[in-house]
């Protein structure tokens, strides 16, 4: 489970705070994870994933992106697509679904790059 001072910036007020306490971490971080595992080996951007969870607020849902990618959950990959604001999204995927390997060059590969 994802520590409560890590739901909350160090100078937030104490209704911040107390909001963070009440949110059920463990439940948001399975449903933001289990959204992202869903688009399989294709991955997705944030606007999907905020596009799946509607009744969630935006902040709700972009917090756990991190707390999973720290459990080694879910991979941000380096290839990127646009988002509806026109802007680059990193492409997310659940880590039973990413390959390394993909990401290396030829040359990297050959070289064993992070023990691949």
């Amino acid at each position: 489970m994802t520590e409560i001072y890590k739901l909350y910036r160090n100078d937030a007020d104490t209704t911040s705070i107390e909001a963070a306490e009440k949110i059920n971490v463990t439940k948001m971080e399975d449903i933001v994870y289990h959204v992202i595992d869903e688009f399989g080996t294709s991955g997705c951007i944030q606007d999907q994933v905020l596009e799946k969870l509607p009744h969630y607020s935006y902040s709700t849902v972009t917090a756990r992106f991190k707390a999973l990618e720290e459990k080694n959950m879910i991979v941000r990959c380096p290839t990127k697509a646009k988002g509806r604001s026109g802007r680059n999204q990193r492409i997310m995927m659940s880590k039973r679904f990413y390959d390394l390997d993909e990401d290396l060059t030829e040359e990297e590969k050959q070289q064993g790059i992070l023990g691949v």
